[in-house]
This record gives C-alpha cells, sequence and structure tokens, in this order.
C-alpha cells in the first residue's frame, strides 16, 4: 500500500492518509529488464506522482518516461526528468538539482546522520596549468576531530599532490577525495615563487566509519566593548542537537549578543535541528510568543490531506520545546536572543544553513559575509521502499529515494536563497591557504566578519603566500551531505509504519 507520510516538521501532527495506489507494483517481466529494475522503476514513478513538489509539472514525463515495461535505468531517468523552469538555474529560474533515487540508500542515509567511512578531511581542489594530462592538488579546509587526518597530524593549509604514489588526475581525484579507503597521500608545500613542490613525505590514512562532529570550533572574542560568539558548524544532524545547546549556553553566559555563525562548508541536514538553532538565536520573546518562523509549500495532493485536520500543518513557529532522536530538550535556558548574526556563507553553504538565514531574517539584523550561496530552496524525505509499501518487494528493500516535496518562505513568504542563492553584504573569500586555523582571528573569512562586528585592529598579515595565477583553488562538495534539507516523518507515524 502506498501511504503518504507526513511531511510537516510538527511531530505532535497525525496525518489523515490521502487516496492513493493501495496495492504492492505489478509488473511484467521482459528479457531484457530485470523485475528489480521493474520494481524500482514503478517505486520511483508512484513516489514522483505523490510525493514530488511539481508533480502536476512534470507528469507526462512520469508516465512517460518511468514506465516498468520499457525503462531500462530508473537512477538516471528521474535526474532526467527532474522539474527545469525555462532555462533553469542559469536563468535564475526554479529547477530541481537534488531529487534522487538510490540502489542503495543506506550510505546517503547515514551520511546526513554524520556517519561516514572516511579519513576525516574536508579538502578544496587546486588545479595546476599546463599540465598533461591534468594534474590537481588538494588543499585541506579543515579535519575532523579524532579521525585518521588529525590523528596524523594534518591540519588546515596543508597541501597534498599524490595519492598512493600517483599524480592526483582524472583517473583517481574522486577516489582520493573522498578518503573512503585507506591511502598513502604525499605533501608538497608553497615555495616563496609560489609553486607547489612535493616534500617526499607520505601520510597513510586508515579509511574508518565514524561519525563526524559537525561543531568544528566555537569561542568568544571582545569586539569594541561587547561579546561575539564563533561557531564554525558543518552539517544540521540530529546528534549535534545537544551540543548545540550547551554551547548556546555557553554563549548565554559569556554574555555574548552577537554571533558570527560560520556556514562556509555547511550542505545543510535535518530541519529539526536546524529549527532548534534558530529557536536559540532568535529574540526570546519571540520564541516566547511563538512566532512564526518558516512555511513550507506542498503539492496538491499533500496540501489536500493534511489541510483537512490541520491549518497550520505547514508552519512552523519558534518554540522551546524539541524532540529529537526521542529525546525531549528544551531550549529555554540556552536562548541568546541575539541582536545580530553575521553569517559566513560560500557557494557550498546550501539548503538548511540557507534556510536558518531565510527564517531569521526577519527578526534578527542579519549581515552575510562572503561569496554567493548555493540556492537550495526546497525541502525533501528520504524514502525507502518499506516506507511507501505495505509489503516491499524484497529485490528494491535498499533501494530509496531523496525526494523534493516542498519549497520553503519566511514568515513573509519570501526566500533569500530562491533561486540561487544568498548574495553577501560583504565580499570576502574562503583562503585556506592563508595559514591561520578556523578560529583564529587572522582567518581571512573570519577577519572580514569580525571586522564588521567593529574590530579595527589588525594583528598580523597572512603566513602564507598569496595565491599566485598558476593555480585555481575551489572547494568539492561531499556526495552524501551537499545539499540537504530533509523532513523526518512524525513519530506517530513511524509507530504507525513499525506496527504493520
Amino acid at each position: 500500500m502506498l501511504v503518504v507520510a507526513a511531511a510537516c516538521s510538527k511531530e505532535s501532527y497525525e496525518p489523515s492518509t490521502p487516496t492513493t495506489p493501495t496495492t504492492t507494483p505489478t509488473t511484467t517481466t521482459t528479457p531484457t529488464i530485470s523485475s528489480e529494475i521493474q520494481y524500482a522503476t514503478q517505486f520511483a514513478k508512484d513516489v514522483l506522482e505523490n510525493y514530488y513538489l511539481w508533480n502536476k509539472e512534470i507528469a507526462s514525463s512520469i508516465s512517460s518516461s518511468l514506465d516498468p515495461e520499457t525503462c531500462t535505468d530508473p537512477v538516471a531517468t528521474v535526474e532526467k526528468i527532474r522539474y527545469k523552469q525555462g532555462g533553469g538555474y542559469n536563468s535564475k529560474q526554479d529547477e530541481d538539482r537534488w531529487t534522487q533515487l538510490f540502489e542503495d540508500v543506506t550510505p546517503f542515509q547515514e551520511s546526513v546522520q554524520g556517519v561516514e567511512t572516511t579519513n576525516g578531511m574536508s579538502l578544496s581542489l587546486g588545479t595546476f596549468n599546463n599540465t598533461t594530462p591534468q594534474a590537481y592538488f588538494f588543499i585541506v579546509n579543515f579535519v575532523y576531530a579524532d579521525s585518521p587526518a588529525a590523528k596524523a597530524g594534518l591540519k588546515r593549509g596543508d597541501y597534498i599532490t599524490t595519492y598512493n604514489g600517483e599524480d592526483i588526475t582524472q583517473a583517481n581525484i574522486n577516489t582520493a577525495y573522498y578518503g573512503e579507503t585507506t591511502a598513502k597521500y604525499g605533501l608538497a608545500v608553497k615555495t616563496a615563487e609560489g609553486y607547489i613542490q612535493d616534500t617526499g613525505e607520505e601520510v597513510t590514512l586508515e579509511a574508518v566509519k565514524m561519525y563526524l562532529d559537525p561543531i568544528v570550533c566555537s569561542k568568544v572574542f571582545d569586539v569594541a566593548g561587547k561579546k561575539v560568539g564563533y561557531l564554525m558548524y558543518d552539517s544540521f544532524d540530529l546528534d549535534s542537537a545537544e551540543k548545540l545547546i550547551n554551547v548556546c549556553k555557553d554563549f548565554k553566559k559569556e554574555g555574548v549578543t552577537e554571533l558570527i555563525l560560520d556556514l562556509r562548508y555547511n550542505g545543510g541536514g535535518y530541519v529539526m535541528t536546524e529549527n532548534l538553532l534558530a529557536s536559540m538565536l532568535a529574540p526570546a520573546d519571540k520564541v516566547e510568543q511563538k512566532a512564526l518562523y518558516q512555511q513550507e509549500i506542498y503539492n496538491s495532493i499533500l496540501t489536500q490531506a493534511w489541510s483537512k485536520d490541520d491549518k497550520d500543518f505547514n508552519k512552523t513557529f519558534f518554540t522551546f520545546d524539541h524532540e529529537i532522536n526521542k529525546k525531549k530538550l528544551s531550549t529555554k535556558d540556552a536562548n541568546i536572543g541575539l541582536n545580530k548574526i553575521y553569517a559566513i556563507v560560500t557557494n557550498n553553504t546550501a539548503s538548511a544553513s540557507e534556510a536558518i538565514l531565510v527564517g531569521l531574517n526577519p527578526y534578527i539584523d542579519l549581515v552575510t559575509i562572503g561569496q554567493r550561496s548555493y540556492g537550495k530552496y526546497c525541502t525533501g524525505f528520504i524514502l525507502g521502499a518499506d516506507d511507501v509499501y505495505e509489503k516491499a518487494p524484497t529485490v528494491i528493500s535498499k533501494w530509496g529515494i531523496y525526494v523534493m516535496i516542498t519549497t520553503y518562505a519566511d514568515c513573509d513568504n519570501k526566500n533569500l536563497a530562491r533561486p540561487v542563492g544568498i548574495d553577501p553584504d560583504v565580499e570576502a573569500k574562503d583562503s585556506p591557504m592563508d595559514g591561520y586555523p578556523l578560529g583564529d582571528e587572522n582567518e581571512t573569512m573570519l577577519k572580514a566578519a569580525l571586522k564588521k562586528a567593529g574590530k579595527n585592529t589588525v594583528v598580523a598579515t597572512t603566513r602564507a603566500l598569496d595565491n599566485t595565477p598558476q593555480m585555481e583553488l575551489k572547494m568539492l562538495r561531499n556526495k552524501y551531505k551537499f545539499g540537504k534539507r530533509i523532513l523526518q516523518m512524525p513519530t506517530k507515524f513511524k509507530q504507525e509504519l513499525e506496527e504493520r
């Protein structure tokens, strides 16, 4: 039975179930298409027809392209038929770049919960000019606490030029970047002439399955007679909720009135963690009043089903009371009640990290510093076959889909991030080669934020040399964690599924 799950972020709401297909999909076996592919195609078709935000706009493509009797590659087909308005992103119009079908959804699910098989490095990619074949290098943005990279002594600004004794090229760049297997990384330094030179030193990093703590750094600065907090936050996962509360309690105890919220590498995460952090940063009186934080816009099927029982099904309000990972959490003693937020953003700031700025903007003086954010203005469900069918075919038990089900907006029905991202008020570029760790007041983007907050003293110049025209640098994106703003099924609905 296909069940439409509640997508609102209010866990106390128990939805009615609209009329939808009520049987396990039937397929016709063909000589060229396996039963697994046929069932997976039908699964994708059912989800897009009922959950997808733009289901009406692409209805004909769903019907014709996701035919179990003819579709041989449902993963590629879903990506191909995703909604694109007019010229799409390049024309500053809506374009779904995120709905994705997975043959095995487990790594995706684990990663957005902060668990990955990794060596623990966040890397940017450098390109050497005039090399054949094209050669690359990595520079370390930061390393996660207690990771293999941290234990090996790697740090922000370190250069890497080889992988298992070979130059980094198109042939090995992805495996080198993701660090999912044990491997040797060759180190390099930047010379006085601005070149990257191998040192001959190698470090062996053993990939491990671990939780990546997204709270990379937090501290407090004295700036022009006021206390300014700094939080470098990498992902809105669920397990970081309690630690976020403790960080905000510390900020409150220190008398912080303004916050530098560093989201430069934050590709998103769970809506409920986003809401929790927002309720600690928003003015206390607005949280007390349970003022409107955000609104969600669903397709007509979901809207009709859920609006019957709750007129506020698509609204999220500030609150001191939260439930995450089956734990009841209070943020009342952790509410800072900020006067101003300086948000550090880049093109790698996406989804939930954009949404928190969108939702807080009407209530707090917001200053954005950096580069234009990514422009992820919608929200999705992660659905496995078992979430959709009463009795899912065994051959698709690992299949799943991340499907866009809403667009979000602030209390005034506006979205700063739609459709191509949030433009910064102050331009600044991330520069991991500047020689300073994250959280150091001389680190390039933090220094720009502190200057905007009123810190005029330049304590030091950068220790590393300026980048030269010889190379270009860009941030790579985590294939799982980037561009995610995820709604969870309400507790009551999950219990209903488990009792079947």
